[in-house]
């Protein structure tokens, strides 16, 4: 009777629960393997086909849209993937606001204890949030709807204001303690403070505004962005142009100091802003950690645990730079969101191991309890669900770029090419004291590019 009820449970958890068969033997970075491999031989439309579907109760129904969005910005579906996005925006509104869901969280963790943490509805963190509305501002501003755009823009801003004041709580020392164990990830995350301040998100930020004539803002952005990556030249030199051009003499003299003299440029040129998203965001891997865990007698049992993580080695891109009109461009990494990714990983760990340990003790319990009721075969059939079923949650989204990186220059009025080794020549002209943004996606054998006189 006891193995048909924990062959009854184990059906349950998988068919009626958040989660599906597949879910719960084989984790989400190797179902979306064939995907990116898809996506980087640019075959789009094989990677909309090999993707998950999943309802509306599935745990990973967020990510799978959030997926199904940026395949459709890859094939300059932009309306479709505004769509799609905005439908993940408006779902974690509605989580935050609704107390009654509450309940249903309370019965995933409780899930999660019986199989791992894959059954727990899956929330972007805020750096994915501040990556959909730059998605939304950018597919706006491909279709010339600067207003929308901006409307995106001040949505990301807030997801990072919001994050900022949550991550001033401290963490439980003894939780933080219990991931002693766990890896660090330092080359990785490199020198960025938390996982959520976007760097980039504020350069398209000040670029819009700038753009839409709102230099206030538009300077006010480019300080965050370059608070965030104090090295990027491009950014230093935005600052100090707009400090000067806005009159903020204090601003323009501390600036100068730090990073040197403001490159002029004449009354008659206009700038050319390239944006470059480059590679694909890397995926989890699997790490086990050994803890100890004491029987009712006080002996300590050694048990393995299956973690994320992200491989040690950051990424190199091989295109480093570009050629506008005979002049060598370099692009400058605006953030890695590898480096967001691996310190939003590293924050959570603490939690993880938790809930690790209260998954192993009641584990635990279950296969002493069918040890007793049901023998050997009791024994047998526990140790293998709890070996099957014990997997490392490895979701994040996985269709992101790497890193993103930027170019600017000014140039005189009139017709340019911008050259891309491998790629060929991308045209386009160039107007009195305007603003010329060119966006490019290199992605393996994927390439896009975008042109739009803002």
């Amino acid at each position: 009777m006891h193995r048909h009820l924990f062959i009854g449970a184990v059906l349950l958890l998988s068919g009626c629960s958040t989660i599906g068969i597949t879910d719960l033997f084989q984790d989400y970075a190797t179902q979306l393997r064939p995907v990116r491999q898809a996506v980087s031989q640019n075959d789009i439309d094989t990677a909309n086909q090999l993707l998950p579907s999943n309802s509306s109760m599935h745990s990973n129904y967020l990510l799978n849209q959030l997926e199904t969005a940026r395949l459709a910005f890859l094939s300059d579906q932009h309306s479709e993937a505004n769509s799609t996005f905005e439908a993940v925006y408006m779902n974690m509104e509605k989580k935050r606001q609704a107390a009654k869901l509450q309940i249903s969280a309370g019965l995933e963790q409780s899930n999660a204890l019986l199989t791992n943490d894959s059954v727990i509805s899956y929330e972007p963190p805020a750096y994915e949030m501040t990556m959909l509305h730059s998605y939304k501002a950018l597919s706006y501003v491909f279709e010339n709807q600067l207003e929308s755009a901006l409307v995106e823009i001040r949505r990301a801003n807030k997801v990072q204001e919001d994050a900022l004041k949550d991550n001033q709580a401290e963490l439980d020392k003894r939780t933080e303690e219990a991931a002693a164990g766990y890896p660090d990830m330092t080359m990785l995350i490199g020198d960025v403070k938390n996982g959520f301040q976007n760097a980039f998100t504020f350069y398209l930020s000040g670029m819009l505004y700038e753009a839409n004539k709102q230099f206030d803002d538009a300077y006010i952005d480019y300080k965050k962005a370059l608070e965030i990556n104090t090295d990027n030249t491009y950014l230093q030199q935005n600052v100090l142009r707009l400090a000067k051009k806005q009159g903020f003499d204090q601003d323009f003299e501390t600036f100068s100091q730090r990073f040197g003299k403001l490159n002029e440029v004449n009354a008659n040129q206009g700038q050319v802003i390239i944006i470059a998203e480059q590679g694909l965001v890397p995926a989890k891997q699997e790490y086990n950690l050994r803890l100890p865990i004491y029987t009712s007698r006080g002996d300590a049992r050694f048990y393995s645990i299956a973690m994320p993580v992200y491989s040690d080695v950051p990424y190199v891109s091989s295109q480093k730079n570009i050629t506008v009109s005979g002049e060598s461009l370099t692009l400058t990494p605006i953030v890695r969101l590898e480096s967001l990714a691996a310190k939003t990983l590293k924050d959570q760990s603490a939690g993880r191991v938790s809930r690790q340990v209260l998954r192993l003790v009641a584990k635990e319990k279950m296969r002493a309890e069918l040890a007793r009721s049901g023998g050997d075969v009791g024994n047998i059939l526990a140790n293998i669900y709890n070996l099957a079923s014990e997997q490392a949650d490895t979701r994040s989204w996985l269709t992101l770029p790497n890193q993103l990186s930027i170019a600017q220059t000014a140039m005189t009025p009139g017709n340019h090419s911008l050259w891309v080794s491998g790629h060929g020549k991308i045209d386009f002209a160039v107007s009195k004291q305007g603003l010329t943004f060119v966006y490019l996606t290199f992605i393996n054998n994927y390439f896009d590019s975008h042109v739009v006189q803002l």
